[in-house]
Formats: C-alpha cells, sequence, structure tokens
C-alpha cells in the first residue's frame, strides 16, 4: 500500500455533513442563478452529468423575460415552482453568501442549492477535497497572520466542505485587485514588480495606478494572443513606458509546455484570449534565470494551477531580495495549505495574509511579506 493510499481525508465533521459534486449528480435538471459568463463554466461541469438547465435566473429585471443560451431567464420569484425534488440551484455568480441567503428568503430548500462550479472548481468540495491535507493545513491558521485572515479560513474551509454557499464570508481587509489592506504588504514607490500572468497587463496596469506610476514591470505572458493584447495595453496607456513585456511562462525548471488555447468562455478574467482551437507551445524559465542579476521587490504569480512551479523556480531570488509576494492559492484544492507551506521552506521569515479576488471570494490570494522588510 502506498503512502498516498494509507492517507485519510481530513475529518472535519463538526462542520456538518460533507457535500461535493456527488450532490449535485443526483439531480436531472438545474436552474442557473446568474444569466452572465460564469454560467458557462457551470454547463460544462453539468454536462459530466447529463443534467439539464431548464432556466436561468437572474436579479436584473432587464435580463427577466429575455432568452439566454436558448433557455428563459425568470425572476428570482418564479424559482419555486420549478422544484420538484429533482432540480438544482446553482449560483453562477460571484455573490455566493449573498445569493444563497436570498434564496433562503424565497423558501428555497438549501439542500437543492449548490455553489459555483466549473471543471476547475468540481474538486475543492467535500471530503475529498482534503485527502492530502497533513501538518501543512493544521498549521495554517496559526500560521496566517491577522485575525480576519483566520476567519475567512475558517469560512473558506466550511464552504468547501459542506459545499454550502451560505457559509462563505469576504474578507473585510480586501481592498481591491490583489490590494489587502495591511501597512507592510506592498508593492511600494519605486520597486521592481514581476508579474508572472501577467494577461493582458490588467494587473500591471492597477499596480502602476495604486503607485501613480512609481515602479516598473517586468510582465511574463507566454502566450501570443495574451502577449499581443498585453503590448496593446502598454502602447494605449499612461503607464506604458513602465511595463516590459517577457514572452515566458515561469516555471520550476527552464522548458517548453503545450497549451491548450481553445477558450469559449467570454469571461474577462479568463487566461486564453481567442479561440484557436489549437494546442500552442510556450517557452519555459525561471524566475532565477531571468532575473539573476537584477533585484526583485515583489512577485504576483496566476498562472492557472502553476504557481508553485513559478515559486519554486524563484529560490534564488526569494533568498537573495525578500520581495513581496502575491499568489493565487486557488487552482487546486491544496494549494490553500500547500503554498505557504512551500514559502516557509524555500524562505522562512514570511508573515502570510490571506485574501481573495475583490469580486469572487472562493478564488482565494496569498498575500505576503518578510520580517526583513517590515522591521519585526
Amino acid at each position: 500500500m502506498t503512502a498516498l493510499a494509507r492517507r485519510k481525508p481530513l475529518d472535519l465533521s463538526h462542520l456538518g455533513a460533507p457535500r461535493d459534486v456527488v450532490a449535485l449528480a443526483m439531480f436531472r435538471r438545474a436552474i442557473l442563478f446568474g444569466a452572465g459568463a460564469s454560467a458557462f463554466e457551470v454547463e460544462k461541469v453539468l454536462a459530466r452529468f447529463g443534467i439539464d438547465v431548464v432556466a436561468f435566473a437572474d436579479n436584473s429585471a432587464a435580463k427577466q423575460g429575455t432568452v439566454f443560451r436558448d433557455r428563459p431567464v425568470i425572476a428570482p420569484s418564479g424559482i419555486a415552482a420549478h422544484l420538484d425534488g429533482a432540480t438544482a440551484v446553482i449560483i453562477a455568480s460571484v455573490y455566493q453568501r449573498e445569493i444563497a441567503d436570498q434564496l433562503a428568503g424565497l423558501g428555497v430548500p438549501p439542500g437543492c442549492v449548490f455553489p459555483f462550479v466549473s471543471p476547475m472548481f468540481a474538486g475543492h468540495f467535500g471530503q475529498a477535497a482534503f485527502v492530502e491535507a497533513d501538518a501543512a493545513f493544521h498549521a495554517l491558521r496559526k500560521r496566517l497572520a491577522d485575525d480576519a485572515s483566520r476567519a475567512y479560513l475558517d469560512a473558506l474551509i466550511a464552504y468547501r466542505w459542506t459545499m454550502d454557499p451560505a457559509a462563505l464570508r469576504r474578507n473585510p481587509k480586501l481592498k481591491g485587485f490583489y490590494d489587502y489592506d495591511d501597512a507592510a504588504l506592498g508593492p511600494s514607490p519605486g520597486d521592481h514588480i514581476v508579474d508572472v500572468g501577467a494577461y493582458d497587463g490588467d494587473s500591471a496596469i492597477a499596480y502602476l495606478k495604486r503607485l501613480n506610476g512609481d515602479a516598473r514591470i517586468s510582465a511574463l505572458e507566454p502566450l501570443p494572443q495574451n502577449l499581443a493584447a498585453l503590448e496593446r495595453t502598454i502602447a494605449a496607456g499612461d503607464y506604458g513606458a513602465r511595463i516590459v513585456p517577457v514572452p515566458f511562462g515561469a516555471g520550476a525548471e527552464v522548458a517548453t509546455a503545450e497549451i491548450d488555447s481553445e477558450d469559449e468562455t467570454p469571461d474577462a478574467r479568463a487566461t486564453l484570449r481567442g479561440k484557436t482551437g489549437a494546442r500552442q507551445t510556450i517557452r519555459i524559465e525561471t524566475l532565477d534565470r531571468l532575473f539573476a542579476s537584477d533585484r526583485i521587490d515583489f512577485i504576483k504569480i496566476d498562472i492557472e494551477g502553476h504557481d508553485p512551479a513559478a515559486l519554486e523556480g524563484a529560490r534564488a531570488i526569494l533568498d537573495r531580495d525578500r520581495p513581496g509576494l502575491a499568489i493565487a492559492a486557488y487552482h487546486a484544492a491544496e494549494h490553500l495549505w500547500r503554498i505557504p507551506a512551500m514559502i516557509d521552506a524555500l524562505c522562512p521569515g514570511y508573515r502570510i495574509f490571506l485574501g481573495h479576488h475583490p469580486a469572487a471570494a472562493y478564488e482565494c490570494e496569498l498575500f505576503c511579506v518578510h520580517e526583513s522588510r517590515c522591521g519585526v
């Protein structure tokens, strides 16, 4: 028997009964609350189980009475008339808790209400999502730097364990896009920022606006279509001269990788632009090689699940410069506790805060500052 086979799922039964997508698969039909871009991702999961979308519900009066993806859009007050024991309600929106509370007020049974699911998030729920949890998970709550991070962690774990959207809570210290309200956290004026997963430059521009243009940004983006969008952003914006495009992906070693660039989701936060329907070869470099002789003050990493590899490839930079960090920790369920443990192993002494995307509270993000940079 392997070590993995001997592992037992974490027992979080004090939070209630665990629930996962198997519970969703018991339904034959679904109403999606939210007639927008998020619905496309939910439909991919429903298709696996042969669940038919019978309608969309939306709070927008302008959408009610229209047709979206060949299905009627109804007012939330009309949901109850569709419930028959075989129809689920799935919240295809970032407003998870708010809509869950609304549905409860409409008398919709909580057992048929499910949170946002997508091919990536489907594995984040229930007991199976914690099967690789170990000492790193147990240490995480004590490891976090403030009470707001710990309270958010507790809510996020309850949300994942029970698959109950009403359990999710936002961290009130999350100010905006990769912006956590703590004076010690960067970036700071004059910093050299490395933006790993720059997409079209949205995060680079957000940082520069926050710093009144007083920073320089090395923006890593390996996909040609995204790189072209990044270059258009640089050419069009007031801060373009402060951004240098770098046509590489970041990883633990120098390599090439094939990426499926087909993307059918019209989501402004999607990783891939366009619908080429083809695999593309991209070049992978380590941050240590790219910036061997260039001081780094701050690193943001959000690269669709390859975030730990990029961090591993920055081992020398962490040891040399102690840069601030902002790292996506939601692409795999275990990243929530694995990435903080990895930071501690690579470079001890970081204070770690836990926040999330400003809109989607289920997309957790780590914000880190080394003690050497905050006088601790």
